[in-house]
């Protein structure tokens, strides 16, 4: 996966990229996104709380969403009314010489914020696919 982020990353900084978030087969437009890997404060990969497999970096995605009516697919995709993580998919539409290419980031909810006109979603990329 580390290979696809990389390319992600190149990708996200050099191309127009377009992103939807995809959630209970519910397409949501994505405002804005940051993407980043980050420390975390465990010294070897672990499973979490018995619930989830955390490495010593993560690789993290914070997307800004504008459409509202997200929040009611939220309960159902967050570790605490659930006992699993739901996936959520990012797919990722660019162009690169010309040509249009895609791809799918799997990622988790760790949190969410929400103000009166949009929400920020923090998510973990626990995969990515290339199409």
């Amino acid at each position: 996966m580390q290979k696809e982020l990389e390319e992600l990353l190149v990708l996200y900084e050099k191309h127009d990229v377009k992103f939807k978030l995809i959630i209970d087969e519910k397409q949501f437009d994505v405002k804005s996104v940051n993407i980043k890997n980050e420390v975390t404060p465990v010294t070897k990969p672990t499973k979490r709380g018995g619930v989830y497999f955390s490495d010593t970096i993560v690789s993290k995605i914070n997307a800004i969403i504008t459409d509202l009516a997200i929040t009611k697919h939220l309960t159902k995709a967050m570790l605490g009314p659930n006992t699993e993580f739901q996936d959520i998919i990012l797919r990722v539409a660019y162009k690169k010489k010309n040509i249009e290419h895609s791809m799918k980031i799997i990622t988790n909810l760790t949190s969410s914020m929400q103000s009166s006109n949009e929400i920020e979603l923090n998510l973990i990329i626990q995969n990515i696919i290339t199409e």
